[in-house]
């Protein structure tokens, strides 16, 4: 089994991030973690005010992910790029999975896409829209035609994302469950993830793999116990 997971962030990019991508990854492998979906905040004041292209913007938003691949080399910890995304439209925040860096730098005003912008995207290209925390205060539920899945369980102790409710949400509306630490500081550390049957090769593969996962902490696999391996 491959523990990942799923909802990361790095100070190198994430303002609220608190620890440094090699940290955060020797914490993952602390922690038993065999790999990690970096999901830096990814939307449009922050990228508007990084200076230059495309390209120096990517440059700049991929450095979290680039040092914690880097790292996660060194000490067997398996690193995914992935997205935080949040429209111009709302406060919501997306789990996008199944990105790549190549995907980004050929994606200009990306972070200007509306939800069913992104959703046509995703069917092109192969990826996951995952609403992040969606009961959490002053957000909104999505149309699930829009989503493939809901974090159901979000970690995060500073925060009251309500997770019973959200995993209502999901089941009622027959879509992935999905469970992640949400890690900006070392207490975060272990709170959240998922249990995959094997390690996925790359991004694509990841996206293959996630709906057959189950979900971490331990308990939640009592009632949501990992399908059958592909």
């Amino acid at each position: 089994m491959f523990r990942l997971e799923t909802h990361c962030h790095t100070a190198e990019v994430s303002r609220c991030g608190k620890v440094p991508a090699a940290q955060l990854v020797e914490e993952l492998r602390r922690s038993g973690f065999d790999g990690a979906v970096i999901t830096d905040h990814f939307y449009h004041g922050y990228l508007d005010a990084i200076p230059g292209s495309w390209n120096d913007k990517m440059d700049h938003y991929l450095a979290g992910y680039s040092a914690a691949r880097e790292a996660g080399e060194k000490v067997g910890v398996r690193i995914y790029c992935g997205l935080e995304f949040r429209t111009t439209e709302s406060p919501n925040d997306y789990l996008i999975f199944g990105v790549t860096p190549e995907l980004l730098y050929a994606a200009p005003e990306l972070h200007r896409l509306s939800i069913p912008e992104l959703r046509g995207l995703a069917d092109r290209a192969g990826l996951l829209i995952v609403q992040a925390h969606p009961f959490r205060t002053g957000l909104f539920r999505e149309d699930p035609a829009m989503l493939d899945g809901v974090e159901v369980y979000n970690g995060n102790a500073r925060h009251d994302s309500r997770n019973n409710e959200a995993l209502r949400f999901a089941q009622e509306n027959g879509l992935l469950l999905f469970s992640g630490s949400d890690h900006h500081q070392t207490e975060d550390r272990g709170r959240g993830g998922m249990v995959l049957p094997r390690e996925p090769k790359d991004e694509a593969d990841l996206v293959r793999l996630l709906p057959l996962g189950g979900l971490l902490p331990d308990i939640l696999l009592n009632f949501f116990p990992p399908k059958t391996e592909l």
